[in-house]
């Protein structure tokens, strides 16, 4: 069971917050946030949100997404700096190395990333305002190893034309 700091990281929790989603147009994995675990430190993830914004210009009929949530290989570039929000006790900083988005101001793709160990999934319909959160249950939290780099991934079955996206993790250390 996860017992410590509680911390919030999200696509939107930048510097300088502003409300634009990581956006994804291609059918390969799309990672939208990407955090970098230190040698010395895991988490224990015990809640994910994801949607899909409705001002996307345009949306593939019939279609659907994966959003994941992954380990992955290889340090992120791209993107920007996110700040983590902690939710409880003494403020102390979250030992995660890093988070990294492809939301927010002056939005950027995240790269050079490759999936590894798929630690949850969910498929949603690819239209505007799906969304799904799953909270998980005490002692049943998702645990990340040290040295580890975790993220939210994004598949469509149907590449979208400017179609944006949320992603968010609750996370404790």
């Amino acid at each position: 069971m996860a017992i410590g700091r509680y911390y919030k990281v999200g696509v939107f929790d930048t510097s300088t917050q502003l409300a634009t989603g990581a956006t994804v147009t291609t059918t390969t994995p799309t990672p939208i946030l990407v955090g970098v675990l230190s040698a010395s430190s895991d988490i224990n993830i015990s809640a994910i949100r994801v949607g899909c914004f409705g001002s996307g210009s345009g949306f593939p009929s019939n279609a659907s997404f994966v959003a994941s949530l992954n380990t992955c290989t290889t340090a992120p570039s791209g993107g920007n700096a996110a700040t983590v929000v902690q939710l409880s006790g003494i403020a102390k900083a979250s030992l995660v190395t890093s988070w990294t988005t492809a939301g927010g101001t002056g939005a950027a793709a995240i790269t050079g990333m490759t999936q590894t160990k798929f630690w949850w999934s969910q498929t949603l319909p690819f239209t505007a305002g799906a969304n799904w959160a799953e909270w998980f249950t005490p002692g049943f939290e998702i645990n990340v190893p040290v040295s580890t780099q975790v993220a939210i991934y994004i598949t469509a079955s149907s590449a979208g034309t400017g179609t944006s996206f949320s992603g968010e993790i609750e996370y404790s250390e």
